[in-house]
């Protein structure tokens, strides 16, 4: 059994976890071969001789941020482009699926700095293919968020529907500034407790929940005193 891993902690589990002790005393265990890729280790896979190594190296960094560990997956980017073309976009995309969020976001940065300019063909590529990851996610990104809004949209349209129906089934037909009030609502809770109270409305507004104002008392326009007829005496 071989273990590879970047973690010092697992490497230490690793060596000690398939152990087995009896009441007897007698001992069972299970010695793995354990690569622990460390930082030194990472430097040391970045051999021009051997640049599909270069993966290795950057996975070794996966949970490391500082400058030498940017500087690890840099180098890995540059011996990158030593490998057969058919190869290099895949070693570049695998190199980016190993690497935390943290550490896209400093080579991000790190290639929109002025100081790096001017930059060497290698940076240049890695610049370029960042900013092509970027905008394939912001892409990905605003589709996922438009389908959303649309699934939103289609479902409040279908209860603006449903609602409009309901009234009119049952008479109570709306007029031009209720339908508008009803279509300019997207709150789907808000027309599922309007198509509720459709049911047993007696009017639009009751329906809607748009309290009618009292009406005011006219006040009564006292009558005209009716003639007296002349007393007869």
């Amino acid at each position: 059994m071989i273990v590879i891993t970047a973690r010092r902690a697992v490497a230490r589990w690793a060596e000690r976890v398939a152990c087995a002790r009896t009441r007897l005393g007698t001992l069972l265990q299970l010695k793995p071969v354990v690569l622990h890729l460390g930082h030194a280790e990472g430097k040391a896979l970045l051999d021009e001789r051997h640049p599909e190594l270069a993966l290795f190296a950057a996975w070794a960094m996966q949970h490391r941020h500082g400058p030498g560990a940017r500087a690890v997956v840099e180098r890995a980017f540059e011996l990158t482009e030593r490998l057969p073309r058919a190869l290099r976009r895949a070693q570049q995309r695998a190199i980016l699926s190993v690497l935390s969020e943290r550490m896209l976001e400093l080579l991000r940065e790190a290639s929109m700095n002025p100081d790096k300019i001017p930059e060497t063909p290698a940076a240049r590529k890695l610049r370029l293919f960042l900013e092509a990851q970027g905008r394939k996610k912001g892409r990905a990104e605003g589709e996922a968020k438009g389908r959303a809004e649309g699934r939103a949209e289609g479902e409040a349209k279908g209860r603006q529907d449903a609602l409009i129906t309901l009234l009119r089934a049952r008479g109570l037909s709306p007029l031009q500034d209720e339908e508008a009030r009803i279509r300019a609502c997207a709150d789907t809770a808000k027309l599922d407790r309007w198509i509720a109270q459709a049911a047993t409305a007696t009017t639009v507004r009751e329906a809607l929940g748009i309290k009618t104002p009292a009406a005011r008392a006219r006040p009564r326009t006292p009558g005209r005193p009716r003639p007296t007829s002349p007393s007869r005496s």
